[in-house]
């Protein structure tokens, strides 16, 4: 009596069909993070790129005879011969004016200022920008100012100068931040206020900072550290020695009853 053949079974079965679905799930997530991550890591790495330009634009103008040893800020004093901008409204207003940083600058009185992309991190997500330039307000601009406001007590805001006998090397000039009209950080308050947002919601776990000396580097930052930590991680020598100082610079106040 000849045996039977068995049948060759045909197609999969359901639990088997699930498991080739778990297994290609599980790949795809795996590949996602993987490429998130990547994304990430280039844009954290074009924000530090977006700071050494902007340092090198600091140099040049640190070297012009008008602006000697200075490095602007938010709140520096203004420039009567630039009717059309008011420099005293952001530090960048005044890089904008150097020939290297490539800005279209108003012809008129409150026209729109024009900025190259390396003033806004793509990481920066209260606004996504598209192109090579952008109209610059608080919203567009990715980094804040900081000085130290021992050097005029009068305007905690004015410029930091490289020529002061202070450890450049520890003062922050621009890092990530929410910039706010006419204000650069110069205590723990201000920190608080135009630092701390960005913690958690720009990069994983780290500040990048510009600092006086022109060096650029990225300082741990993660959620689990306090603000006065944090603060002293960038910051040092301001955090030990305590800064305090009013949040407006001398023209800060008249300028906003212009507007």
């Amino acid at each position: 009596m000849k045996t039977p053949l068995l049948r060759k079974k045909k197609g999969f079965t359901l639990i088997e069909l699930l498991v080739v679905i778990a297994i290609l799930a599980t790949i795809g997530s795996i590949a996602a993070v993987a490429i998130w991550s990547r994304a990430g890591a280039g844009d954290d790495q074009v924000c530090k790129e977006n700071l050494e330009q902007l340092g090198k634009l600091g140099i040049l103008y640190g070297e012009d005879m008008a602006h000697t040893g200075l490095l602007p800020t938010s709140g520096m004093d203004d420039d009567p011969d630039t009717p059309n901008l008011i420099e005293t409204h952001g530090w960048w207003i005044a890089l904008a004016q150097l020939d290297a940083c490539d800005a279209v600058v108003p012809d008129k009185p409150k026209g729109k200022l024009k900025l190259p992309s390396y003033f806004h991190c793509p990481l920066d997500n209260r606004v996504k920008l598209d192109g090579k330039s952008f109209t610059a307000d608080y919203k567009t601009v990715s980094y804040v100012s900081w000085t130290d406001a021992s050097e005029d007590p009068e305007n905690p805001n004015s410029c930091i100068r490289t020529t002061a006998k202070q450890r450049l090397e520890t003062l922050p000039w621009l890092t990530d931040g929410n910039p706010v009209k006419s204000q650069s950080v110069h205590d723990f308050s201000s920190f608080c206020k135009m630092v701390m947002p960005t913690i958690g919601n720009r990069h994983k776990s780290s500040i990048n900072v510009l600092y006086a000396s022109g060096a650029v580097k990225a300082v741990e930052a993660t959620e689990d550290m306090t603000p006065e930590e944090v603060f002293a991680a960038v910051a040092p020598d301001m955090a030990k020695a305590g800064k305090a100082a009013p949040a407006k610079g001398k023209k800060a106040a008249a300028d906003d009853d212009e507007d």
